[in-house]
């Protein structure tokens, strides 16, 4: 059976923290980033998926009770493990 192709956490940081789904700013990407703790490219680079969420991104984002880190983390492997599979498949 195919699994679809999860999201990236960073999609969903984006909608929560950033832009809601119809594209209306929330926050910005500066300000989420100095609440997290973290520096803003960090941050740009995991909302355009080109960085995973660390364990203490996750324990930040729970912290803005933006979900638990066990979530984060989980959706982050599941992306991770995907891209695995996906991958070695393409091999």
């Amino acid at each position: 059976m195919a699994m679809c192709n999860p999201s990236h956490p960073g999609r969903i940081i984006r909608q929560r923290l950033i832009e809601d789904e119809d594209g209306q700013k929330i926050g910005s990407v500066a300000s989420v980033a100095e609440q997290l703790g973290c520096h803003r490219n960090t941050l740009n680079r995991v909302i355009n998926g080109s960085a995973s969420v660390t364990p203490e991104m996750a324990l930040a984002l729970e912290k803005l009770h933006a979900g638990s880190a066990e979530f984060w983390l989980s959706m982050q492997t599941n992306y991770d493990l995907f891209q695995l599979r996906h991958n070695q498949g393409a091999a």
